[in-house]
């Protein structure tokens, strides 16, 4: 390198009266100052005006940090020991009799490799609200065909955050990332607030592999330095949310396991809440495959608390395992009120809602270190087919105005409107009960059946008091002969079943279902099923009662019910490297049961090679209409009428026809329990009411809400034995609506869902005071009375056969809360009907 030397004259080292004229040499520390690089250098070429002309420009040798510059006074001086460490001269005879400098020499940097070869994120904002988004990467010097980034918070380099990426390693395995690239969309990734680096661990580009000290790939050694903006990333806070004003939760969160990568990781979010905040809401969606939420508390400043030492730990208000195929069992004992201190908990639903009640917590009173919730939700481990959905927001206050938390007479669903309905083609008739929609699903806290979709935006608007109306009924009550149909199947269950390393290929063409294998466990599996589901099918099938009517044709198709029997095949649709999860479709290939005596098997061990082949034939529809024929008019689960079920399976062949997803393979075996199911219908004729008396009894599902639902109890882990849970129950807090007791006051009374909310069921018995004959005057010319009575059975054993209208009633005048006699309705309860008064509706 060129360097430039230009000597200070006034400097105490140099006496300008006493320089020699031998010149001056330079040394440099590449050999210990023993061999000068210039010698004899006029004292005017390196001295300023008015000594000399300088500056003088020298080349130094490639790694030269530090010279000396010497007045050549003394021939034989040793430079290194007389300057370095001087020992026959002292440093003053040493600057009288040689005058001398010392430079330090300026170092080029030498290129990182993010300056030789850019690296560049086609996606990458530099600042966010509680996620990290980053696309695709790209780099000058070639394609990028894999590599893996940790990504740090806060300077903290001991260990990432997280770790990302994208492509297969140079032996053709794949990086094994729990968040696959690009992280955009649904496929970011939350992350708790804070500045977050992102360094390269290994990365492919042009075919050549680099690698940090912190990859794993083995490659080029490259530095352990970001190559990319520093990204700031907002904690979620009440007033921050996308969705103000427009949704319940104002942040919304999904997640694919799918879209990010093929393992599961843990994520984290920090939520900072307002100093107003008394309550917060969440809603967790683990659908199939349960994963876990957690959310501790953080204080803003917890040396202003009354405990210091507590407050300066995480404190959990949840901790939670959500999803349809969880054990509930395990880890949630069926008691109440739920006080014990196992957690996580886990409840067997494919989402929940709950408000925890920030109440009892001492808060921070500065607005510049608010409290924190840090919220880390775990997706299943051992699934890399799982996806969750999650929602929240902040509340100043929680007003009990759900429907839930009304109090009706002994908590029954007060009742709205009455009506005896007739069915005048088929002589019948029934009491159908309005009643208020309290019969489940609460605005914040789930007490009922999830309503959410995958790919829906969560609650869209405050639902406010619950007005809805539910309409519950028994069958109608025969007065003439009415045959009634089912649609029944074998029990399949679409639960995922056990996944293998295993191929297996489905080909759809037309008429036609193929299943191949390369292993004989597969086969079995699936050719067990097949011939266990359609045994059932033709061993299961009930008398028929109808006379048979046989339809015109050659050959002649009976009306028999059993022709219409079929079977179905049912495959969990997904990546071809992903295990039956959260994210498979359902895909449906329907055959008739005549066709399972056609299906052939290949079987070759030597080639690992097995198949089923099974045809697909048309049906016939020959069910002809009779009259009150429900099995034609109105078929049970079956929608519809027999042509139109029938028509949606087989008759017009949409999946006969079809190719539907023409091939398929999956390389985990993926499988459901029951690869096969069998359907089959049946009718009958139910009973003549005859005349008199009968009765019936119909109901519905009242949810109530548990200790779990209302009431917020903090915990921190044991320190004496880690892995167990301490419940600080001073600390605990309730929502401020009235906790229905549990106690056995329906009939029955049921808990389910392991203590999480109670389900009980009601009942109302209805009392036909007099049939006789038929009500429809076009009908036999008879007529039956409109007289009727209504009763409550709360508290009361349901008669038995109950189930099977009508039945002989029993008498519990004390429980008579309506009538309707000769024309004149009757209420004797009030506090049974909204308003203390039902409409009464008596079709004519």
């Amino acid at each position: 390198m060129s360097y430039a030397i230009c000597l200070d004259q006034n400097s105490s080292n140099f006496n300008i009266a006493n320089l020699s004229s031998n010149g001056f040499a330079i040394y440099t520390n590449l050999d210990n100052y023993q061999t000068p690089i210039a010698q004899n250098i006029l004292f005017t070429s390196i001295f300023p005006p008015p000594t000399g002309v300088c500056t003088y420009t020298i080349n130094l040798p490639p790694g030269v940090t530090q010279i000396v510059v010497i007045d050549q006074c003394d021939p034989n001086i040793d430079v290194a020991a007389a300057i370095f460490s001087p020992t026959n001269m002292t440093a003053g005879e040493l600057t009288i009799e040689c005058c001398y400098a010392i430079f330090e020499i300026p170092q080029e940097p030498t290129p990182t490799f993010c300056e030789t070869c850019p690296l560049i994120f086609d996606v990458f904002p530099t600042s966010s609200i509680g996620i990290l988004t980053a696309g695709n990467l790209t780099s000058t010097c070639g394609p990028v065909t894999g590599y893996t980034i940790g990504w740090y918070l806060n300077g903290d380099y001991s260990s990432p955050g997280l770790i990302s990426g994208f492509g297969v390693q140079a032996n053709g395995t794949p990086f094994p990332v729990p968040n696959q690239h690009p992280l955009t969309g649904n496929s970011s990734v939350p992350v708790l607030a804070g500045s977050w680096e992102g360094i390269i661990h290994d990365i492919i580009i042009s075919g050549v592999t680099y690698s940090s000290v912190s990859g794993s790939a083995g490659g080029q050694l490259i530095e352990f330095e970001s190559c990319f903006d520093t990204v700031v990333v907002e904690p979620l806070q009440c007033n921050n949310g996308p969705f103000q004003g427009i949704a319940k939760y104002k942040h919304q969160i999904n997640f694919n396991s799918q879209a990010v990568g093929t393992t599961s990781a843990p994520v984290s979010i920090t939520y900072a809440l307002n100093t107003t905040t008394k309550y917060f809401a969440y809603y967790f969606a683990g659908f199939a495959i349960p994963d876990e939420i957690e959310i501790k508390w953080k204080s803003g400043d917890a040396s202003v608390t009354t405990n210091p030492s507590l407050y300066s730990q995480s404190i959990y208000l949840e901790k939670i395992k959500i999803g349809s195929t969880g054990n509930i069992n395990a880890n949630m004992p069926n008691t109440f009120p739920i006080v014990n201190n196992i957690w996580p908990k886990s409840l067997a639903l494919t989402e929940n809602k709950r408000v925890l009640t920030l109440t009892s917590l001492e808060t921070s009173s500065n607005p510049l270190a608010p409290d924190l919730l840090e919220i880390t939700i775990t997706p299943n481990p051992g699934s890399n087919n799982t996806q969750w959905k999650a929602g929240f927001t902040c509340l100043d206050d929680f007003i009990c105005g759900d429907c839930d938390f009304e109090d009706y007479p002994d908590n029954l669903p007060a009742i709205k409107q009455i009506r005896l309905k007739k069915q005048y083609a088929c002589d019948s008739q029934r009491i159908e009960l309005q009643v208020s929609g309290c019969l489940g699903g609460g605005d914040w806290i789930t007490t009922g059946n999830p309503l959410v979709t995958l790919n829906g935006s969560l609650i869209g608007a405050y639902k406010g008091v619950t007005s809805a109306t539910s309409t519950f009924f028994d069958n109608y009550t025969p007065l003439e002969p009415i045959a009634s149909c089912g649609l029944s199947n074998t029990g399949g269950s679409n639960a995922c079943g056990p996944s293998s390393n295993n191929i297996v290929t489905f080909t759809k063409s037309v008429g036609s279902i193929k299943i191949e294998f390369n292993n004989i466990s597969d086969y079995n599996f699936y050719k067990t099923n097949l011939i266990f589901r359609a045994n059932q099918v033709l061993g299961a099938f009930p008398a028929i009662t109808t006379t048979p009517v046989v339809c015109t044709g050659t050959p002649p198709i009976p009306d028999l019910l059993q022709y219409y029997r079929y079977m179905e095949l049912r495959i969990p649709i997904q990546g071809p490297n992903v295990n039956c999860g959260d994210n498979s479709y359902l895909y449906r290939y329907p055959f008739h049961i005549n066709d399972y005596f056609n299906v052939t098997y290949t079987e070759t061990p030597a080639s690992n090679y097995w198949a089923i082949d099974i045809p697909q034939t048309l049906m016939v529809d020959c069910y002809p209409p009779t009259n009150c024929d429900a099995c034609y008019g109105q078929v049970s689960g079956g929608g519809g009428t027999i042509s139109n079920y029938n028509n949606s399976v087989l008759l017009s062949g949409p999946n006969i026809g079809s190719t539907g997803s023409p091939i398929f393979t999956t390389n985990v075996g993926a499988r459901y329990v029951s690869s096969f199911t069998g359907f089959f219908m049946s009718n009958y004729i139910q009973s003549l009411a005859g005349t008199g008396s009968k009765c019936g009894v119909m109901g519905g599902t009242q949810n109530q809400f548990s200790w779990y639902n209302t009431v917020t109890m903090p915990f921190i882990p044991n320190p004496s034995t880690p892995g167990t849970w301490t419940n600080l129950t001073t600390l605990s807090a309730s929502l401020p609506c009235p906790l229905t007791p549990y106690t056995p006051i329906f009939h029955p009374s049921v808990p389910t869902n392991n203590g999480v909310f109670s389900s009980v069921t009601f009942y109302n018995q209805y009392k036909f005071l007099s049939l006789s004959s038929s009500f429809n005057y076009n009908f036999n010319g008879g007529q039956s009375t409109n007289d009727f009575e209504l009763y409550s059975l709360v508290g009361l054993t349901a008669p038995t056969g109950s189930n099977n209208n009508p039945y002989i009633c029993a008498q519990y005048p004390s429980n008579l809360i309506f009538s309707h006699i000769g024309g004149v309705s009757t209420i004797v309860q009030p506090n049974f009907f909204i308003n203390g008064a039902p409409t009464v509706i008596i079709d004519p």
